[in-house]
């Protein structure tokens, strides 16, 4: 009978007669550093798919905003998160990269916002952004390392002010680029007076931060949001109430903000984008648990993103769900 048995397998095996949905999806996702938002938020997103479908086996990477586009062109990673301006930059080879990433796919856009965060301390004598650069005074401000959206788009709020890194350290002041967990303890410890950061409110890393030594986050003005608007960047805000240990939490504080996107290499295997994709539109309550930054996720704008071409799988869960001719 042993042999009975073992002889059918060997059949079937022979025969391919094993199911496709036995077949596994062993996937890695570039999200961002450790004690970020992406990070944390790929981890929520891997529990849910797997609970709807152990065939996935996703393990979760440190990356940047930055970096992620250029290790999925490269084939290092089959998923990412990135943001609109970098996923189409990437794809068309602008600024920053100098090559066209061919291979880049949109597999969901609009799962909330990640905004950029001024954080200073409560006492600060500076009032405002364009204050703090016009004194020219000594500052000490810090971000994530270069490779990131954070950086990235703290180097160009140093231009629009017509100011540098070496400017600052010039004057006596620092530019600290290390980790989120690492810029609070910065903060903290007096260090750093100034936490510029890229991340999906409330932040992990501004709540550590604000909580150990009281913030104001400042406002942008005017005419830096315009500048960023030029760059591919949106509109946005802190709304009121995000942050319990921030002194101007009572208002919304205006700022640029940038889409979460999740995006795949055209190599990952089709059927497994489709899963993928399927698990998170019909579950889109789950979704929004996930974290607060995706509590208004409409799968409407999960489509959207000018210029880059979607994943097949992607699209054939789009089409299935009617929100792609």
């Amino acid at each position: 009978m042993r042999r009975l048995t073992v002889l059918a397998l060997a059949v079937a095996l022979a025969l391919g007669a094993v199911p496709a949905d036995a077949q596994q999806y062993d996937l890695t996702w570039t999200a961002g550093q450790v004690g970020g938002g992406w990070y944390a938020q790929a981890g929520g997103f891997v529990e849910l798919v797997k609970s709807k479908s152990p065939k996935f086996n996703i393990k979760v990477v440190p990356g940047a905003g930055i970096q992620n586009m250029s290790k999925l062109q490269q084939g290092e990673t089959e998923i990412a998160w990135g943001l609109p301006p970098f996923v189409a930059a990437s794809y068309n080879g602008g600024d920053p990269y100098k090559d066209k990433h061919a291979d880049m796919r949109l597999v969901m856009n609009g799962l909330g916002f990640v905004h950029i965060q001024f954080g200073v301390p409560a006492d600060y004598p500076g009032k405002s952004i364009r204050e703090i650069f016009e004194k020219k005074g000594p500052i000490t401000i810090g971000t994530t390392p270069p490779g990131g959206s954070d950086e990235w788009v703290m180097r160009k709020v140093f231009e629009f002010y017509k100011t540098t890194y070496q400017d600052v350290r010039g004057r006596g002041g620092k530019v600290i680029l290390v980790s989120y967990s690492d810029l609070a303890t910065q903060y903290r410890d007096r260090n750093m007076d100034i936490f510029f950061a890229n991340l999906a409110v409330p932040g992990a890393a501004i709540q550590e931060a604000s909580l150990a030594r009281k913030m104001r986050i400042l406002p942008m003005d005017d005419d830096l949001i315009k500048f960023m608007e030029g760059l591919g960047l949106s509109r946005g805000k802190i709304p009121k109430g995000s942050y319990k240990d921030v002194v101007n939490n009572d208002v919304d504080i205006p700022t640029i903000a940038m889409a979460n996107t999740i995006v795949a290499n055209a190599k990952t295997p089709e059927q497994a984008v489709y899963e993928f994709t399927k698990i998170l539109l019909g579950n889109v309550d789950a979704v929004r648990k996930v974290h607060p930054a995706f509590k208004d996720f409409d799968p409407k704008d999960a489509v959207k993103l000018a210029n880059v071409p979607l994943h097949p799988g992607a699209a054939k869960a789009y089409r299935e769900a009617k929100l792609l001719n």
